[in-house]
């Protein structure tokens, strides 16, 4: 049997069988692949900003599962327009070239996880955008701010209507020990709402979107950017609602809060 042939074989066994089984397959096949990948990644965001730029960055946003053709050079230039920024001393950067997509665990996928974990160890990265169902995935892993912690009362208030919500408490089954027991054994407590949600994640690699009047202890987390100016313009999302959030552990909180004003316009 050719070995694409027992790949293919093996993708149809896989088939309605769960994220651990899925990452079993991956891990066996593509672990070579995903080491070199990671490697490179590492490698591009160690010296992308001191070999080839050599400016420090007034922003760094990346734009997760982007559909637009030209939306990094639209937007780079759009919001240091709008901020008034000289690019000749600072350096805008809106990453556009990465996709996660839950339900294919391949070396795009592990790439872009790879890349956002090396991002955020090195303090450089500051707005996320992507659509919902990844949000929420990075949301669930406490990647972004709460904030409650970035506007005022008043400024949340303002844009109630706008805000992506994560449940503290779903964050805090993910990094309990039954969660690890779960991915060990497959075995949940289907009285527990949020390991029955994780289960169902785990499977379908699709999240409800709950009303904050549903959760436990919802954490705004992201702002909903439907009905953005500058995205409709170059593309980004089409037909989705995409998600703004600010990493958090960036440096640059009030710039990320400029750069989202401008998106939100």
């Amino acid at each position: 049997m050719a070995v694409r042939d027992e790949i293919r074989e093996q993708r149809q066994k896989l088939k309605g069988q769960g994220f651990k089984a899925h990452w079993d397959y991956f891990w066996e096949y593509y672990k070579i692949h995903t080491i070199v990948a990671v490697v490179a990644v590492i490698l591009v965001v160690t010296f992308v900003r001191d070999i080839v730029n050599r400016k420090p960055y007034a922003l760094y946003s990346m734009f997760v599962n982007n559909q637009g053709m030209e939306t990094q050079v639209f937007l780079q230039d759009g919001f240091a327009q709008y901020a008034g920024i000289d690019t000749n001393a600072e350096n805008v950067l809106v990453d556009t070239a990465s996709n996660y997509i839950g339900s294919s665990i391949d070396q795009t996928t592990v790439a872009t996880s790879e890349k956002i974990m090396a991002l955020i160890a090195a303090s450089e990265l500051d707005v996320f955008v992507t659509d919902s169902g990844t949000a929420y995935h990075y949301a669930s892993q406490e990647t972004f701010m709460d904030l409650r912690d970035v506007y005022t009362k008043e400024e949340l208030d303002a844009m109630s209507d706008k805000l992506f919500y994560v449940d503290q408490a779903y964050a805090d089954y993910l990094a309990s020990d039954e969660y690890t027991d779960y991915l060990t054994n497959g075995k949940f407590d289907p009285n527990n709402k949020y390991a029955v949600m994780a289960d169902k994640y785990n499977n379908t690699f699709q999240y409800d979107e709950m009303d904050p009047s549903e959760m436990d202890d919802p954490i705004p987390v992201g702002i909903k950017l439907d009905g953005s100016t500058a995205l409709s313009e170059c593309g980004a999302y089409p037909d989705l609602t995409p998600v703004a959030a600010i990493v958090i552990n960036t440096e640059r909180i009030d710039r990320s809060k400029q750069f989202i004003e401008y998106l939100m316009q």
